[in-house]
């Protein structure tokens, strides 16, 4: 189906585009590890903090959680767009090591909040980061394979993001305040201390990406773009989407997988961490669990991140969509189905979870670098992170309203409709597209 170019260099089974090193393959495999871990912590921590921190009643947490995310991703849709565009001016590293600093700043002070209007003023400061980190590291990793292993390299980087999660989120900062607890802290110093942690892996991959990214991306993106208005650049976006029925798909598959994100990220965390309380448990005890049933989902993504890529290599991009698509759909629909999340069947239905969200997402990301293409990367991805943010912030409030005004398992019911509803979408296109895919979509 695609050619490889051997002018590029070979890294293990990729096909590398030409210009880049392996030192920047291996930097943009750090920000892989990096960049969703330290985003998912804020909505792993985020019950610690309304219970211990700022005593939100568990009854209002659900709200409370929704709306923070709805105004993180406020902010993040009004700059996000931006964030890729910019990118294609002044290269992927400047914007990629200004977003973790950021993030970094976010996390320090984030557990300093006493009110809820704190809380508010604190988390803006970290969304702006959350504006710039995952579109960077969607682009940089378009940037980097050539079309021949696409699917494969975006499994990898898939399977990296989810050691990332289980690794910093899961092993390490999930565990962190009962770490602190017994070293004698009490519950606040104990929260802050975890962040504070999170703070310096913000540094450390500020660092790292400094010092191992390409200044530019190669094959010519950015390059002659340097007076374009980053509001055409938003525009370019929004238009190759609306002339593309494939790009659309995925700009869909963006809103559900980044709201998947939510709901795995923040309502699942919540809806455990509650029943922990609800079975005797201590805040610190049912945060545990709930990054354990956290990592789990992660690393049954892991498992299969790497051979949805493949498949999507070998098939059409559309009909690996929606092969993920049907397998999120039913995984959210058990789930939804389930009270309690100290039942044994939990487990399972945590392995299915993980299997269809990342499907999700290797195969939108791979369907998403077939089409857009190179003139103006940045700016195509940056409209399918705005349409990521979008479903961040609507899956995020709404499903705040519904955890505590329906039921705690009432938001995996909602992203099971949701995925379902997107499939039947994805299969008309498929229908009207037939088998062919392009290698160099055109520009628009």
């Amino acid at each position: 189906m695609f050619e490889a170019d051997r002018s590029g260099i070979r890294f293990g089974p990729l096909w590398i585009r030409p210009g880049l090193t392996r030192t920047n393959v291996a930097a943009v495999m750090f920000a892989s590890f990096m960049t969703v871990a330290m985003i998912v912590v804020m909505g792993l921590m985020q019950p610690y903090i309304l219970t211990e921190i700022v005593r939100i009643p568990a009854a209002e947490q659900g709200e409370v959680t929704g709306r923070l995310h709805a105004l993180q991703e406020l902010v993040t849709i009004l700059l996000v767009g931006f964030m890729g565009a910019w990118s294609d001016r002044v290269g992927r590293r400047f914007v990629y090591v200004l977003g973790f600093i950021i993030l970094g700043a976010g996390y320090f002070i984030y557990p300093l909040a006493s009110t809820q209007t704190e809380l508010v003023i604190y988390r803006v400061v970290f969304a702006i980061g959350v504006a710039m980190t995952p579109v960077m590291l969607s682009t940089t990793i378009q940037d980097t394979p050539q079309e021949i292993s696409r699917g494969k390299w975006i499994g990898i980087s898939n399977v990296l993001q989810g050691l990332g999660v289980v690794v910093i989120a899961t092993a390490i900062l999930s565990q962190a305040p009962g770490w602190f607890a017994s070293l004698g802290y009490d519950a606040v110093m104990a929260g802050r201390l975890t962040f504070w942690c999170a703070a310096c892996f913000c540094a450390f991959a500020a660092i790292g990406l400094r010092a191992g990214l390409a200044g530019r991306p190669p094959g010519g993106a950015g390059s002659g773009q340097q007076h374009a208005s980053l509001f055409s650049g938003m525009r370019y976006g929004i238009r190759r989407g609306w002339n593309n029925p494939r790009l659309a798909v995925a700009f869909g598959a963006a809103f559900i997988g980044r709201g998947d994100l939510v709901v795995v990220g923040s309502f699942l965390t919540l809806w455990v961490t509650q029943a922990g309380i609800d079975h005797g448990l201590t805040t610190g005890e049912s945060v545990a669990r709930a990054g354990m049933m956290f990592g789990i989902v992660q690393l049954s993504g892991m498992a299969c991140a790497y051979f949805m890529g493949m498949l999507a290599d070998h098939i059409n991009r559309v009909t690996g969509l929606c092969i993920a698509l049907a397998m999120a759909a039913i995984g959210y629909a058990a789930m939804g189905l389930f009270a309690d999340p100290f039942d044994g069947s939990m487990f399972a239905l945590a392995i299915l979870l993980g299997a269809g969200e990342i499907s999700v997402i290797v195969t939108a990301g791979s369907l998403l670098g077939q089409e857009a293409g190179w003139k103006n990367r940045g700016a195509v991805i940056g409209v399918f992170n705005l349409m990521g943010g979008i479903g961040i912030m609507t899956v995020g409030y709404v499903g705040g309203i519904i955890f505590d005004g329906i039921g705690r398992t009432a938001p995996f019911t909602a992203m099971g409709a949701l995925n379902a509803l997107l499939l039947a979408a994805a299969l008309l296109v498929r229908w009207r597209s037939g088998e062919s895919t392009q290698e160099q979509p055109e520009e628009g």
